[in-house]
C-alpha cells in the first residue's frame, strides 16, 4: 500500500480500478494533395502552429513545480518559432506537395533521426523534446484527443497529468468514480466543473503516474487529499464503510428537494445554482433549484476552432432559459482571458493574463463577438426570464458601454425583423477591489450585484488561484475579503438593490453562516452541493451570527474568523 498526498477538489470517497490516460500513437496518412489545395494547407499550418505556441505558453505561465520543466516547455515552443521549421514545413507543402500532417510527420522524423545519430548527450536528449512537439501539434490538427475514453468503464478512476474543463464533462459523461491528476489547482475550472458535478478529484499528485498501473486498485481521500494505491484489506474495508455513510447521507439530503430554505429565524433565502455546460439543467431541476444564478457561457467558446454562431448560442439560452421557468437564468456574457481565445480572435500573446484582456474587456475590444453573444440572449427572452450579468466590472464607465451596445443589438433586431425582449435585468460581477470601492456607484447603474469570490479573492489577496506553490495564501477568509464583502453589501442594500454570492465561498458549507450574517441576499452554487447547502441553511439563525458581526470584522486574522465561526 502507497500513499500519495493530493489537493482535493471535492469531499468525499471513490474507490475504483486505475485507468491511466495518456497519449496514443497517432496514425498519419501519407497523402499527396493538389497544387490548388497548398495556400490552404500553409494557412491550417500556420493556424495550428499559432495554437500550440500559445497553448505552450498557458502551460509555462500555469507550470510552478520546477523551472526545470519549465525550461523544457521554453524549448519546446522555440522549436515551434523556429524559421527553418517553418521554412522547412512550407517547402514540404508547396514544393513536394505533402498534406500538412505529412509534412510535420516527415520533419520531425527527419531531425529525430539527425539526433540518434549523435553522440553528445544534451543533443541526444532533444529527441524527446522533438518527439513531444510532434505529437502535441498533430494531435491537435488531428483532433486525435477525442477518443482517449473509449475503454473506460464505470469502475475507473482516471490518473492523467492535467485535464482541461472540457475533458472533465467527458469524463462525467461516463460515470466513472473519480479521477486524479499530478498537475492543477482545486481553483481552476476543471476543478469547479467537477466539483459542481459531485465528481471526486484529486489535483496536484506529484509522482502518482510512476507509482501506479492499469488495474491497480486506488482510493480517492477527498476528505484528506490522498490517493492510496493497492490498499490492504483493512484499509479498503475502512474506506468502503466510509463511502457507505457517505451515501446515506447523499440519501438523506435527498429529503430536502422540495423543502424551503428557510433559515431558523425564518428569513427565506434564494438558493440557486451555478452551470457550466447546458447538460447540467438536468441536476438544476432535480434539486429544484430556485432557478440559475450563474450560467458561464465561456464553455461554449473554448476548446473549439471557431466561435459559436448568434443561432447557436440563442437555441442553447432559449432551451435553458424555457426549462428554468418560472424561475430565473442569469447568463454571464463571456469571462475568459485572451489566452483561451487567441486561437479563434486576433490576440496577441500576454504576459500576465490575469491583469489583462479578460472578462468585460475582452468583450469590449471584441465588439462584434460581443454583439453576436448580446442579441443571442435578447433574442432567447422570449419567454422573459433572463437575467444578463457582465464579469469583471472595474467601473461604471463599463456598464455605460455595454448599456450603449445592448441598445444598439436592440435596434439592429428591430430593423432586421427579428423578435426579442430587451426588457431584462442587468447584473455587474464584484471580483476586483475597485469594484468594491466603488460598488455603491455601480449598484445604482445596475439591477443587482453578484459577487464573484473566486476572482475576488484572488485580485483582493495578489494570489493566482491557479498556482499551487502560494495556494496557503488563498485565503477566503482573509479579513480584507470579508470587509470587501461586507461594504459591498452595505452599498447595495442603500439603495434597495440585492446582493448575490456566485462564488465558490457560496459552495463551502463552512462558509454558508458567515456570509448570510453579512447581509448577502442570495447564493448560487454548484448543482451538486446545492442540497448540501440548503441543510446548511435550514440549521442557520442569521440574527444569532449578527450579534457576532462586530467582533468578526474587527478580526485581524484568517485564523481568527474561521474560529468565530
Amino acid at each position: 500500500m502507497k500513499k500519495i498526498k493530493g489537493n482535493s477538489v471535492s469531499a468525499g470517497v471513490a474507490i475504483g480500478r486505475v485507468k491511466i490516460i495518456q497519449k496514443h500513437e497517432l496514425h498519419i496518412e501519407h497523402k499527396k494533395i493538389y497544387r490548388r489545395e497548398v495556400e490552404s494547407e500553409i494557412s491550417r499550418f500556420k493556424k495550428n502552429v499559432d495554437y500550440v505556441i500559445n497553448e505552450l505558453s498557458k502551460l509555462i505561465q500555469d507550470y510552478t513545480y520546477s523551472q526545470e520543466n519549465r525550461d523544457i516547455l521554453e524549448s519546446h515552443k522555440l522549436i515551434l518559432q523556429d524559421p527553418d521549421f517553418i521554412d522547412k514545413i512550407s517547402k514540404l507543402i508547396s514544393e513536394d506537395l505533402n498534406s500538412l500532417e505529412m509534412a510535420i510527420n516527415k520533419y520531425f522524423n527527419d531531425a529525430i533521426d539527425i539526433f540518434s545519430g549523435m553522440s553528445n548527450k544534451y543533443l541526444a536528449h532533444k529527441i524527446n523534446d522533438f518527439e513531444d512537439v510532434a505529437y502535441r501539434l498533430l494531435s491537435h490538427i488531428m483532433d486525435e484527443r477525442k477518443d482517449i475514453l473509449e475503454d473506460v468503464d464505470e469502475n475507473s478512476i482516471l490518473i492523467m497529468e492535467n485535464i482541461s474543463p472540457s475533458f472533465v464533462t467527458k469524463v462525467f459523461e461516463k460515470q466513472i468514480q473519480g479521477l486524479c491528476t499530478e498537475r492543477g489547482s482545486r481553483n481552476s475550472h476543471s476543478s469547479i466543473i467537477a466539483r459542481s458535478m459531485n465528481l471526486p478529484m484529486l489535483v496536484n499528485t506529484l509522482g502518482l503516474l510512476n507509482n501506479v498501473k492499469d488495474g491497480d486498485i486506488v482510493i480517492i481521500d477527498g476528505n484528506e487529499g490522498l490517493a492510496i494505491i493497492s490498499p490492504t484489506k483493512s484499509t479498503l474495508g475502512k474506506y468502503n464503510a466510509i463511502s457507505k455513510k457517505e451515501h446515506n447521507i447523499q440519501k438523506n439530503l435527498l429529503k430536502l428537494i422540495d423543502v424551503e430554505p428557510i433559515t431558523k429565524d425564518g428569513k427565506k433565502i434564494k438558493l440557486m445554482s451555478n452551470i457550466e455546460i447546458p447538460q447540467e439543467i438536468e441536476q438544476v431541476l432535480k434539486f429544484n433549484s430556485a432557478g440559475i444564478g450563474l450560467f458561464r457561457t465561456e464553455f461554449l467558446f473554448i476548446d473549439r476552432e471557431d466561435l459559436p454562431t448568434e443561432d447557436e448560442q440563442y437555441e442553447i439560452y432559449k432551451d435553458i432559459a424555457e426549462q428554468c421557468l418560472p424561475n430565473a437564468l442569469v447568463i454571464r456574457t463571456i469571462d475568459v482571458g485572451g489566452d483561451k481565445l487567441s486561437n479563434i480572435l486576433n490576440i496577441t500573446h500576454e504576459e500576465n493574463p490575469n491583469l489583462g484582456c479578460r472578462g468585460i474587456r475582452i468583450s469590449l475590444q471584441n465588439i462584434p463577438v460581443f454583439k453576436q453573444q448580446i442579441k443571442a440572449i435578447l433574442r432567447a427572452n422570449t419567454c422573459g426570464n433572463i437575467k444578463i450579468m457582465f464579469p469583471m466590472i472595474s467601473s461604471v464607465e463599463e456598464l455605460s458601454k455595454v448599456k450603449k451596445i445592448i441598445k444598439d443589438c436592440s435596434n439592429e433586431l428591430i430593423n432586421a425583423g427579428i423578435a426579442f425582449n430587451a426588457d431584462m435585468e442587468l447584473g455587474a460581477m464584484i471580483e476586483i477591489p475597485s469594484a468594491v470601492i466603488t460598488s455603491d456607484s455601480i449598484a445604482e447603474e445596475c439591477d443587482f450585484l453578484s459577487i464573484g469570490t473566486n476572482d475576488l479573492i484572488q485580485y483582493t489577496l495578489a494570489v493566482d488561484r491557479d498556482n499551487q506553490s502560494i495556494s496557503d495564501y488563498y485565503k477566503p477568509t482573509h479579513p480584507s475579503v470579508i470587509r470587501s464583502i461586507k461594504i459591498t453589501v452595505d452599498n447595495a442594500h442603500k439603495i434597495g438593490k440585492k446582493v448575490a454570492v456566485c462564488g465558490e465561498m457560496a459552495s463551502e458549507k463552512k462558509y454558508v453562516k458567515l456570509l448570510l450574517a453579512l447581509g448577502v441576499d442570495e447564493l448560487s452554487v454548484s448543482p451538486g452541493r446545492l442540497l448540501l447547502i440548503k441543510k446548511e441553511i435550514l440549521e442557520c439563525n442569521i440574527e444569532e451570527m449578527k450579534a457576532k458581526l462586530d467582533e468578526l470584522l474587527s478580526c485581524k486574522t484568517s485564523k481568527e474568523i474561521m474560529k468565530l465561526i
